[in-house]
């Protein structure tokens, strides 16, 4: 098994990407501390581990918490004894609306799920992952962070960030051998997806409107499955020497990803 005897922390994990990552790096052999908001959501996700004959653990908490990630970290130390993988998956779309009409209350919600949260548990582990001499970091992050598109500029600005954070990062601690590298996931069929499309064509506009429609009808949307093994490859060995690397997953293949 790919992650035998690794510990990973995965944020967001209750639903959609989260919990398949969770999910697939617990049949790697990974024990996985699940972090997010609901409990109930966490719990369920946790079921179907144990079920499988893995094993996990469960921490409710805001990844925008400073004592909420506090805790969690601790939470996987205590329990595992270290942390190997983090993976920092959750985050908000936030609203679409235009910037004037974005207020700062919901412009700063944006900016701490998705980008602090993501800064706060990756200064959580690096003191962790320097001292062991080895640790993979994946980012979740957005096409959105790099191509700009109308309504959407707290998120989009939120990725971006993301997407800078994970390349400085990877030039930090490529000296302690710890990778950090981000995934583009694309259009996946998961609730975040059904929250863009229920936002309808005056918001997003006719043409991105009616590509989603037609892929979510034409079952084309990424299954969340699909990219959780591209995660798998990430925290293993298989993509030694691979830091500070962004893409989808067609261009991972091309970096020696294979399903």
């Amino acid at each position: 098994m790919d992650l035998e005897d690794k510990t990973a922390l995965v944020t967001g994990a209750g639903r959609g990407l989260g919990r398949e990552i969770s999910l697939a790096f617990a049949r790697e052999g990974a024990r996985v501390c699940m972090f997010s908001l609901a409990r109930d959501e966490l719990e369920e996700a946790a079921a179907r581990i144990a079920q499988a004959g893995g094993e996990c653990a469960i921490c409710p908490g805001d990844v925008a918490s400073e004592r909420d990630v506090t805790s969690a970290l601790s939470l996987t130390m205590k329990r595992f004894g270290g942390i190997d993988i983090l993976v920092n998956n959750a985050g908000i779309i936030g609203p679409a609306r235009f910037l004037e009409e974005t207020t700062p209350e919901r412009w700063r919600q944006v900016m701490d799920v998705n980008l602090t949260g993501s800064y706060l548990c990756c200064r959580g582990v690096a003191a962790h992952m320097k001292d062991s001499g080895s640790g993979a970091i994946i980012t979740i992050t957005s096409g959105l962070g790099q191509m700009p598109f109308p309504r959407f500029s707290a998120y989009a600005a939120s990725k971006a960030g993301l997407i800078q954070l994970t390349r400085s990062l990877s030039e930090e601690l490529r000296p302690f051998h710890i990778r950090v590298n981000g995934i583009d996931p694309g259009l996946m069929d998961t609730d975040l997806g059904a929250e863009i499309r229920s936002m309808g064509p005056s918001i997003l506009g006719e043409d991105l409107y009616r590509t989603m429609a037609d892929y979510k009808e034409k079952s084309v949307l990424k299954d969340p499955a699909d990219v959780a093994e591209l995660a798998v490859f990430l925290a293993s060995g298989r993509s030694a020497g691979l830091s500070g690397h962004i893409g989808t997953m067609r261009y991972y293949r091309d970096q020696g990803y294979k399903a």
